[in-house]
């Protein structure tokens, strides 16, 4: 069984032109080319339309096709769920931040503030955003020392 779909019925099937005649209507070629190529299979077009409706190449593209499109789309979700998340985790940090005494809890606003950071950076990596991540962090340790005054 050559390319997968064969009908032992079919001329074309069973010629050993099978390939390049695939190759050919894939291509879009004329019937009439097809035909004067290959003079010894006798062929006309009713033969190349039932080959081609046997071996529907059209098909199976639009099959591919649509999952393809149901890989992207779960991947587009995946992404999606992900960005959710680390604008989650951006907010709790930032809230928790704003909460932190730096005098009597330095490690934990230094803890809280790496994570946000982290988010940011990757967030902006997901997002294939090239604006400088740290900017949103010194905005946010900016407002809480305005907060502290």
């Amino acid at each position: 069984m050559r390319n997968g779909i064969t009908d032992p019925r079919c001329k074309i099937c069973k010629s050993e032109h099978l390939e390049e005649i695939n190759q050919m209507l894939i291509e879009g070629r004329p019937y009439s080319e097809i035909i004067t190529k290959f003079p010894d299979l006798k062929l006309n077009k009713t033969n190349l339309t039932r080959h081609k409706n046997h071996f529907n190449f059209v098909r199976a593209g639009v099959e591919k096709y649509e999952k393809l499109k149901q890989q992207l789309e779960e991947g587009a979700d995946r992404v999606v769920d992900e960005l959710k998340a680390l604008d989650a985790t951006i907010a709790r940090m930032q809230e928790y931040v704003l909460t932190i005494d730096p005098e009597k809890k330095p490690r934990s606003l230094e803890v809280c503030a790496n994570t946000m950071l982290r988010a940011i950076k990757l967030k902006h990596e997901i997002a294939g955003n090239i604006e400088d991540p740290t900017s949103k962090l010194l905005a946010l340790f900016e407002e809480a020392l305005k907060e502290d005054e």
